[in-house]
């Protein structure tokens, strides 16, 4: 039901506006009606009390109209058809005293709408272009048909369970009896949005159009045939009892003890699949209540609308930024390739530069690579492909900086070398062209020293893998001026990433902070611990990947590098175990050598796997698990007490998108509030008598301590 936000006012669920401002009608001829979702003032179509009440009193109407007749529902946004729910209006509404009788209200509006449209006589057909998920994709469930359009701007799917909740205006009820119970699992429990043709595989739509033809398919395409029931061997209740088990069964205890609606999902699909819609939607509601007021959800939903405000990334943009268009690559390695790959698959021309003549062919060979899993998966035509590797114009040497309008360099992590790169291309290029370095660790600052234009040289700091990782860092030097931010701020965002912006401080957020847990791991395992158990606690926490195994894949080496930047930098709490130099120096570099912490084939850990119960202590009174998330809630304190970014909230997203910290807990900020300041303070004081003094507090985690204050004002 809930995919979006995307509206200028914040309403309460029950408030109705007067004026039709959100579906329009229109008699094309006796045959023929046209319903046009176009919300005034807003550049997506949701759905909203006032939307839902509309577009009720509309069917009131249509509800008439002989079986002859069609109605062809579109929308008049460029790329959106409708975004869902209302979230900020539900978020509200869970706040309120009364609020369960608020949702349930909301819910059963929805569900008695979109039952209309499935009553009508008419035959009715969804001509959708844009974004359709949540509450929009139920909306069209409720047709006879949907037809999609083949622009890449149109996604179809239900995202709720990203958010913690499920499909509940209708979608686990009509979905499995649409397509059968093992796909609509598929489609509810991934929780991702498809392009059209994903979609029509999986059977949500019925036919593809072209975007220019999709109205006019609409109104002649042959829909004699309306109604269309699954084959029984496809859809009954045993069929749908075996799916339901088979997709538990597939789904790790631990993320079902983390991510409740994923297992609610599945026992509400197994109960509304069969029997009358009416009990169905019962369930739904019932379900939807109960996950609504989990902190999972809660916290899911922050995140949603953080990652929704990132792109404004702490400043006001200014009005007119000139666009960046044209853009330059320097480095030909893993970093370069990935970012090379991404911009030019994004419609980006991309100079792409490297002093070497063999890393520029290897370069080539892996972007191509690059593509080819992108048709192999999908993501792109072979079509699309080929226009992408198009837009890439490999060189040998500098690059041909005066045509850029952005230059991104990732060269090795050797201030020496960067600066060098920098001089030249601050000779070579124009004063409005952006300067960016690819560093994880380095300063822009020093590395701007001594430029003609040092308020030009920004961060910005993609991580690997580029086409998976959603979050970029803006990293602003203490010379680089405003509107260099704010244009790379816009050019972020225009690649589909997450802009935060952070200050010049050494690893500025991710890395600041991801670092001293990193080698808390590494020192536990020079204790006497098993790289397993230490990996095992993290995992049971919610991190997508054990410390360890994080390591192997960054590289033993890369990692090292980073970690005597912050040790240089925070020798007092920033130590680097010997035992991590000790492996670099032997070779021991993680996967790409075969061996690290654990021992690889093929690319794959051969020895990762544990037996018997997690380790619950490390030789002293705090368990592994809280040991390691203390030091990333304390440093992300110090991160926010010194200033590197301004507001708690973009800590916590940066740690999100950039590590996977358990997206569950809204970010580590986020959870000491939730579990109280205090608790952390003891857990550090604790570990710096008994450990090391590399665990002692930061003040502002004292502070809130004493105080009984939180980071977070909500």
């Amino acid at each position: 039901m809930n995919t979006t936000s995307s509206t200028p006012e914040t309403v309460t669920l029950h408030k109705v506006e007067t004026s039709p401002n959100h579906v329009h009608h229109h008699v094309e001829s006796p045959s023929c009606h046209l319903v046009t979702f176009d919300r005034s003032g807003s550049s997506a179509n949701i759905f909203d009390a006032a939307a839902l009440t509309e577009l009720d009193h509309l069917l009131t109407v249509l509800q008439d109209l002989p079986p002859t007749t069609r109605v062809i529902f579109s929308s008049a946004k460029p790329r959106i058809f409708i975004a869902g729910a209302d979230l900020k209006s539900l978020q509200a509404a869970l706040q309120a005293n009364d609020s369960d009788a608020e949702i349930e209200h909301y819910l059963q509006l929805g569900q008695s709408v979109f039952q209309k449209i499935a009553e009508l006589p008419a035959t009715t057909i969804a001509a959708i272009h844009g974004a359709c998920v949540g509450g929009g994709f139920e909306m069209t469930l409720a047709c006879d048909y949907r037809f999609a359009s083949d622009d890449k701007a149109t996604k179809i799917g239900l995202p709720e369970t990203q958010l913690g909740i499920l499909p509940a205006w209708g979608g686990s009820t009509r979905l499995p009896r649409m397509i059968g119970t093992p796909k609509a699992l598929t489609v509810i429990l991934k929780g991702k949005p498809y392009p059209a043709k994903r979609a029509k595989k999986l059977g949500i739509v019925d036919r593809i159009v072209p975007k220019e033809y999709l109205l006019d398919v609409a109104r002649k395409a042959d829909v004699r045939a309306k109604h269309r029931n699954l084959q029984w061997h496809k859809h009954n209740p045993i069929v749908t009892r075996i799916a339901c088990q088979v997709a538990r069964r597939k789904i790790p205890a631990r993320t079902l003890q983390h991510y409740p609606a994923l297992d609610t999902a599945i026992k509400t699909i197994r109960k509304a699949a069969h029997g009358s819609v009416e009990s169905g939607y019962a369930e739904e509601r019932q379900a939807f209540l109960k996950l609504a007021h989990t902190v999972t959800s809660k916290q899911l939903i922050r995140l949603f609308f953080l990652r929704e405000s990132a792109g404004k990334a702490n400043r006001k943009l200014t009005v007119n930024l000139t666009p960046i268009q044209r853009t330059a690559v320097v480095g030909a390695g893993i970093m370069g390739t990935g970012i090379a790959y991404w911009l030019s698959a994004r419609s980006y021309p991309v100079y792409w530069n490297d002093i070497a003549v063999e890393a520029i062919s290897r370069g080539m060979k892996h972007l191509n690579n690059e593509y080819q899993k992108a048709v192999k998966r999908r993501i792109m035509t072979r079509h699309k492909a080929a226009q992408g590797l198009n837009r890439v114009y490999p060189r040998c040497g500098m690059p041909q900086t005066k045509a850029a309008d952005l230059v991104i360099e990732a060269a090795v992590e050797k201030m020496e070398l960067k600066k060098r790169i920098f001089r030249g291309l601050d000779e070579s290029s124009s004063p409005d062209t952006i300067l960016a370095t690819n560093t994880s660790a380095l300063s822009v600052t020093e590395l701007a020293e001594g430029l003609q234009h040092p308020e030009r040289v920004i961060g910005l700091h993609f991580f690997n893998p580029v086409s998976r990782m959603p979050l970029v860092e803006v990293i602003a030097g203490d010379r680089t001026n405003d509107r260099s931010i704010q244009r790379a701020v816009q050019f972020v965002s225009s690649i589909g990433k997450t802009p935060v912006v952070s200050a010049d401080r050494p690893g500025f957020i991710v890395n600041r902070i991801l670092v001293p847990y990193m080698l808390e791991a590494a020192h536990l395992v020079e204790a006497g611990e098993d790289p397993k158990q230490i990996d095992r606690a993290m995992l049971d926490f919610g991190m997508p990947m054990g410390p360890l195994r994080l390591s192997d894949e960054v590289g033993l080496d890369i990692a090292l590098d980073v970690a005597q930047t912050l040790a240089d930098a925070f020798p007092e709490r920033v130590t680097v175990p010997p035992r991590l130099t000790q492996m670099v120096e032997k070779g021991l570099l993680g996967r790409k050598s075969g061996q690290g912490f654990y021992r690889y084939h093929k690319g794959k850990p051969v020895d990762e796997s544990s037996s018997g119960s997690i380790a619950s202590t490390a030789r002293n009174s705090i368990s592994l698990q809280e040991r390691m998330v203390y030091l990333m809630i304390n440093e992300a304190a110090r991160c926010l007490e010194e200033g590197v970014t301004n507001h708690a909230k973009w800590i916590d997203l940066a740690m999100v998108l950039g590590t996977g910290f358990a997206p569950f807990t809204g970010g580590p900020l986020r959870l000491c509030d939730t579990q109280g300041a205090r608790r952390w303070l003891t857990i550090g004081v604790t570990c710096a008598d008994e450990i090391d003094s590399r665990f002692s507090p930061s003040s502002l985690l004292i502070q809130h301590s004493q105080e009984t204050s939180t980071f977070y004002e909500d």
